[in-house]
């Protein structure tokens, strides 16, 4: 198992100049190249992150648009992923933009859903520990062992 924790790795967003060819190298030589070779051989990517401003963090939403990069390689491979977010407020439809670009994201890649864990009314950091959010993230993470 690997993790890659987007916060304390440098990964910039995608420019978009096609260098890589969608299969190749990126002319940008940041942490994605550390994480590269671990995405390709995973069987399963796990989605973690909390709601900034209605989104995915910025650290891993420039991660995912780094996948251009290797776009021919994971694109139709036979991988599964699970998504986890917290968010500060309670309502579910503040959820429902994120929760629909994961499923478009693996809807386009052709990977398997194998779960998702939404934790509402996470405030302040921390105050999901002894929920029921983090007991459904240990079980998750159980049965995709």
């Amino acid at each position: 198992m690997y993790r890659f924790d987007c916060t304390r790795h440098k990964v910039a967003g995608c420019v978009g100049c096609n260098a890589c060819g969608m299969d190749g190298d990126c002319f940008m030589q940041d942490d994605f190249s550390e994480l590269r070779p671990h995405l390709l051989e995973a069987d399963i990517v796990v989605f973690v992150t909390p709601m900034y401003y209605f989104g995915f963090s910025s650290q891993l939403k420039a991660v995912i648009d780094r996948f251009y990069a290797i776009n021919g390689r994971i694109k139709g491979a036979a991988k599964q992923a699970a998504f986890i977010m917290a968010y500060a407020n309670t309502d579910p439809k503040e959820a429902e933009p994120m929760i629909s670009h994961y499923k478009a994201l693996l809807n386009y890649l052709g990977w398997k859903d194998k779960g998702m864990v939404i934790a509402p009314g996470m405030w302040p950091a921390g105050a999901v520990q002894n929920t029921k959010y983090s007991r459904q993230a240990y079980k998750l993470g159980k049965s995709i062992q």
